[in-house]
């Protein structure tokens, strides 16, 4: 029993050097992802701008901004990262965490968004 006991506690001491050696970058972990309703960040000049999936210029956050988009974000403790699935070629779309205003997720009824429609009545 005492050679067991022996050759466990010398397991144990090997082993705890290495035990919480995990790297603790925890900036890149996902905080919410999906498509993105709506999103609001202050720009380099104090404003803000943003933009919405609704059709009506009048919803876009802080008024500055572009309407009836079709996005998909991914947001990290540090950043907001944002794709276009119908804009292939525009690429991605990194926003400092620091900077946003507010985001909201979900495609809030809306499955299929027209880009580069006008709002319905213009």
């Amino acid at each position: 029993m005492s050679g067991r006991l022996v050759i466990l506690l010398i397991g144990s001491v090997v082993l705890l050097p290495l035990v919480g050696c995990q790297p603790t970058d925890r900036g890149n972990q996902t905080v919410a992802e999906g498509v993105i309703w709506s999103v609001e960040y202050k720009l380099d000049n104090g404003k803000t701008g943003g933009f919405t999936r609704i059709n009506d210029s009048r919803a876009v956050p802080g008024g500055n901004g572009s309407w009836n988009v079709d996005a998909y974000g991914k947001l990290t403790r540090d950043y907001l990262i944002i794709t276009h699935p119908q804009r292939k070629g525009r690429g991605t779309e990194v926003i400092p965490a620091h900077r946003l205003v507010s985001i909201h997720f979900g495609d809030g009824g809306i499955k299929t968004v027209s880009e580069n429609q006008p709002a319905p009545g213009k």
